[in-house]
């Protein structure tokens, strides 16, 4: 991210927190064709998942989330928002598993359809979604914002390493670090290098 993109972007949070409304739609803009691949590429992964929430209600619960939390917080760089973004889809993603987990599943249908339309995710999935997000929040602040750059934001380790101010070696070390943390607490490869 080039240092005009990150000072637009701290001028738009600016321009926000003083009310202007146009400010929030470009903020929405800068954030959200990555919000909306990220809603659709998570679901894609948990097909048990997929059938109970729509992408759509994840993108728009994340944007509001950090619209909500933008109102209070002043990211003082881009780190700094990028973070706060990563944060409030994690929230959103997790919120939406401790849902789908609070449903009853129904009765197995007089057809032999595998699973009725209204019933739960399999837990399975929905554990590992859950656990997922749960063990990035765990992780050290660095591999964290290696994990949040590249994974939630879809950036490039060059992008990564311009906002973060360190080398892409650097952001490469976090982010295996970070990956061999979560194979290891989620027994599961999630991620890919």
């Amino acid at each position: 991210m080039s240092e005009s993109s990150s000072v637009r972007i701290l001028s738009l949070v600016d321009r926000f927190r003083a009310g202007d409304s146009k400010a929030a739609d470009e903020l929405l803009r800068a954030v959200n064709t990555r919000l909306e691949d990220l809603s659709r590429r998570m679901l894609a992964g948990f097909p048990s998942v997929q059938r109970h929430a729509e992408w759509g209600d994840i993108l728009q619960g994340a944007s509001l989330r950090l619209l909500n939390s933008l109102r209070e917080l002043r990211p003082e760089t881009a780190r700094d928002f990028f973070n706060l973004a990563s944060m409030q889809i994690r929230r959103e993603l997790l919120d939406v598993s401790r849902q789908l987990s609070s449903r009853k599943p129904s009765a197995q249908p007089e057809d032999d359809s595998p699973e009725p339309p209204d019933s739960a995710p399999a837990n399975d999935d929905l554990e590992l979604w859950s656990r997922f997000h749960e063990q990035v929040e765990k992780l050290p602040v660095e591999e964290r914002e290696a994990i949040g750059l590249v994974f939630y934001h879809d950036k490039t380790r060059a992008e990564a390493a311009e906002i973060l101010g360190v080398s892409e070696r650097t952001v490469y070390r976090w982010w295996q670090s970070a990956c061999g943390r979560l194979q290891d607490r989620l027994g599961d490869d999630l991620l890919t290098s």
